[in-house]
């Protein structure tokens, strides 16, 4: 049962909800969606907004311009994160043009991925955005940040071996890169569980506000401290003690704030 319209299902016969339903025991029962590009738009913002704290099984669908619908599902808790983490009941799947489900192989644990460029300022060196499988420079099954270079590859050490694109038009290989056409998550796992789930995603949103409040409230008073024992001024006269002299720069010592560089 779905408590919203999707761009996948077209009413609770679908035969594509069949299939899901034969993938896992939790994507039986009510979805609750969670985000959809139709109406949130191509937004990693948005996308992430909707998955850090959910503590419940996700589905991520994809659709892609050259006709394959495909995705990844979790029950593992969002976090952002440099590093893997996530258990075996993570999967990837092939919907169209054929139906596959790729299950962890044993081999690795590399199951899922949560990077954004924010979270290290970009300095980190590694591929920001929601991946599956493979490693933090090359997953498997990438969504980039930008949506720009997404990738899903056809092997891993993590999950079994298949495609996840369709063949290229010439009847080749399966394509490795793709644009997103439509995007869906939806909350699974039934009444309970995903009431469970929006919950425990409610707390981690009121926990990260708070500790935002108060690392603004740390900010402004040692700023106010530092006002009054008058070391924002000495930083300043510091600071023009060592400009004063140099060609570039030019001082008016009647107005305190007025110097500036000559370019």
């Amino acid at each position: 049962k779905l408590n919203s319209e999707s761009a996948f299902f077209h009413g609770a016969t679908s035969p594509m909800l069949f299939s899901f339903s034969c993938m896992s025991s939790s994507l039986g029962g009510k979805w609750h969606r969670i985000f959809t590009s139709e109406s949130d738009g191509l937004s990693f913002n948005r996308l992430q907004n909707s998955l850090l704290g959910y503590g419940g099984p996700t589905l991520i669908i994809i659709s892609c311009p050259t006709g394959g619908i495909f995705g990844a599902f979790t029950a593992s808790t969002w976090k952002e994160s440099k590093d893997f983490y996530g258990n075996s009941d993570c999967f990837l799947f092939q919907l169209l043009p054929a139906t596959a489900v790729y299950r962890p192989t044993g081999n690795g644990t590399n199951y899922m991925y949560c990077n954004s460029e924010a979270r290290s300022k970009g300095y980190d060196g590694l591929s920001h955005g929601i991946g599956f499988g493979g490693d933090s420079e090359q997953p498997r099954l990438f969504i980039a940040e930008s949506f720009d270079g997404c990738i899903a590859r056809s092997q891993d050490l993590t999950f079994e071996r298949g495609a996840l694109l369709p063949r290229t038009n010439d009847g080749g290989l399966p394509a490795k890169n793709f644009d997103i056409e439509t995007l869906e998550v939806w909350g699974v796992g039934g009444d309970e569980v995903i009431a469970d789930a929006l919950g425990a995603r409610m707390q981690s949103r009121e926990i990260t506000a708070a500790n935002i409040r108060k690392a603004r409230k740390v900010d402004k008073a040692a700023f106010l401290e530092d006002f009054q024992s008058g070391l924002i001024e000495s930083k300043a006269f510091k600071h023009r003690g060592e400009i004063r002299g140099r060609e570039d720069a030019c001082i008016d010592d009647r107005h305190k704030n007025a110097y500036v560089y000559e370019k």
